[in-house]
């Protein structure tokens, strides 16, 4: 029986979580990045329906297809910091489960409020259409599930919802 299920949790970054945040969100951005680097006009005309019904023709101005692919090298950039930090957590704080603690949250922190931003600037950027789920694309499908995927465990993270909570469990710890 592992440790976890007899006493209180020893890692602020068990399985579940460095499996959502360190492989699933790296690779949902790995895929965006991928996405807009072929195709920097479908993605950015996918982005949110148009008022006329459909996106102007002909290509994307050269200012836009930079800002596309610059935002898309972000999203990638932000998968990989994801990999690397919490991986490295993981592998040289396992011992540590207090400063495990204060490393993870200082890169999911920001990451809960970039997801509930995220959310509202694009139900926001819906306007009348918000309600019209038919309507929606394929990409606004993606980003509202995808976005509801990392903002809920991100949430229970957060909670303190299987994992080391150093104010809950370090004192038990301590106590052994």
């Amino acid at each position: 029986m592992s440790p976890s299920r007899t006493g209180p949790p020893t890692t602020a970054l068990p399985w579940v979580y460095w499996l959502v945040f360190g492989l699933y969100e790296p690779l949902l951005a790995l895929c965006g990045f991928l996405g807009a680097l072929v195709d920097p006009k479908k993605a950015h005309d996918a982005q949110a329906p148009w008022p006329s019904g459909g996106a102007p023709e002909g290509p994307l101005a050269r200012a836009t297809q930079v800002t596309m692919l610059q935002l898309a090298h972000v999203v990638g950039l932000l998968g990989l910091i994801n990999f690397f930090v919490l991986g490295a957590a993981r592998k040289y704080l396992f011992a540590h489960p207090a400063l495990q603690e204060k490393i993870v949250s200082a890169l999911l922190t920001p990451l809960l409020i970039a997801d509930v931003v995220h959310l509202v600037i694009t139900w926001w950027a819906l306007g009348d259409s918000r309600w019209s789920f038919w309507e929606w694309s394929g990409l606004l499908w993606i980003t509202f599930l995808t976005g509801l995927s990392l903002l809920v465990p991100r949430i229970a993270w957060h909670m303190g919802v299987g994992r080391y909570v150093d104010r809950r469990d370090g004192q038990a710890l301590r106590k052994i």
